[in-house]
């Protein structure tokens, strides 16, 4: 491989990178949890880079920029998959009448019996 060609290969998977973490950047500037696989392929075509779904499943893993990509989803770092979202609130807690609640035994507690 002749050195110019090393040079645009190089420039290639630099300029892959940037576009890669550009598009994850829009979708979590719209705080999206799980992308299509196939959407992100596509919007990464429109960019100029056409790519299989192995390609861009071992450019996106070599990047360590995500927690978990598959065929179907990528799911960026610091989301959460949405197989593992609890769907369950949790309880209100009145937190200043908690504490009223431990001044006053706090305060039982120092008076003499």
């Amino acid at each position: 491989m002749r050195i110019a060609e090393v040079f645009l290969l190089e420039s290639f998977f630099d300029e892959l990178d940037i576009a890669i973490r550009d598009r994850l950047a829009k979708y979590a500037g719209e705080e999206v949890n799980e992308i299509p696989t196939q959407e992100f392929r596509k919007n990464l075509a429109a960019d100029g880079f056409l790519l299989s779904t192995e390609e861009l499943i071992a450019a996106i893993n070599k990047m360590d920029i995500v927690n978990s990509i598959t065929d179907d989803s990528i799911t960026p770092k610091g989301k959460i998959d949405n197989d593992m979202v609890d769907d369950e609130e949790e309880p209100e807690v009145d937190v200043p009448s908690m504490a009223g609640d431990q001044a006053m035994n706090a305060v039982k507690g120092d008076l003499p019996s």
